[in-house]
């Protein structure tokens, strides 16, 4: 039997874990982000400011591309339907420092899973940089492949846009639904190897499809005595788009794996995954000034976007 001091104690325990118990249900309930919890280092202000230029200035360059290439019927091309997707996994990706800037200035929480978010726009991003890799070994080592048209079609690029997006958010929404039925040690190990099966696969191909279209390029400059100059400029814009996506992107992933293999790896501190959090939503802004810098035709685009206006507004008055 429990006497009356015994029974005091369990009433007491009982009081002080209740808080407990309803301050976790609440972040359970609240928060559904699992994975990509950020514990900020960064003083506030200066993240706030961050996450401002982040969005203002990726917003702004996406936007400029996607209206350069829409109002250019000479860029409807395959390829750049596949740019316009990248442009729009960057807007996704830019909702997250969107969600910082409205609790900034409104001091309103828009509630959002930012797994799914990352885990959606790295999907898409990275699946899409892949058929462009396919695109342009085909366009430059099998010129004459009686299938070249087919694939080189504006419908092939849309159905496959269509497709990858589709897949991508039904695989996560899978994936993300794991995660609320397993314990922490599986769930970690499902993210773990997601991002393997996301980095070795898609870096073979890359190496490999690029190595074949170099090797391709340095036999036609052996017999025709130059560079093939339109190739060469297909192939730099697009190693270029891949370096920008590696080097922004994937460091993030692979720490945030390793964060949740071992939480006593220096590499993984509080500090690093913050900087390569940062990295992710550098990366918007990074695809529009490889296009500009790396492809002829997005610069001459860019400098008759003026002149058409100025002579639409010469014809207005």
């Amino acid at each position: 039997m429990f006497n009356k001091h015994d029974i005091n104690e369990i009433h007491t325990y009982l009081k002080n874990l209740s808080p407990r118990i309803q301050t976790d249900s609440i972040y359970v309930t609240t928060n559904p982000t699992k994975m990509n919890i950020i514990i900020p280092i960064i003083p506030e202000p200066v993240r706030n400011i961050m996450d401002f230029t982040l969005l203002v200035a990726g917003t702004s360059l996406n936007t400029l591309l996607g209206l350069i290439i829409a109002s250019n019927s000479s860029m409807y091309t395959s390829a750049n339907c596949y740019i316009m997707s990248l442009a729009l996994s960057n807007l996704t990706i830019l909702l997250e420092p969107f969600q910082q800037i409205f609790r900034w200035i409104f001091n309103i929480d828009l509630a959002m899973n930012l797994d799914y978010i990352f885990l959606v726009s790295f999907g898409t991003s990275i699946l899409t940089i892949i058929i462009l890799n396919i695109e342009a070994y085909v366009v430059v080592c099998h010129k004459n492949w009686p299938l070249r048209k087919s694939l080189v079609k504006i419908s092939t690029a849309i159905k496959g846009i269509l497709f990858i997006w589709i897949m991508c958010i039904m695989v996560t929404a899978m994936e993300l639904n794991l995660y609320d039925y397993y314990e922490k040690e599986i769930v970690y190990d499902i993210y773990v190897s997601s991002t393997v099966m996301f980095l070795i696969f898609p870096c073979f191909i890359f190496i490999i499809l690029d190595f074949f279209i170099l090797y391709d390029l340095i036999i036609s400059k052996l017999i025709a005595g130059t560079w093939p100059s339109k190739d060469v400029e297909c192939f730099v814009f697009l190693v270029g788009i891949t370096i920008g996506f590696f080097l922004t992107m994937i460091p993030y992933r692979v720490v945030r794996a390793f964060a949740l293999l071992t939480s006593a790896m220096s590499c993984c501190s509080d500090t690093t995954i913050e900087i390569v959090y940062t990295m992710v939503k550098i990366y918007p802004m990074i695809l529009p000034i490889i296009c500009f810098v790396a492809s002829k035709e997005y610069r001459q685009a860019l400098e008759t976007m003026p002149r058409c206006q100025r002579h639409e507004t010469s014809i207005i008055i």
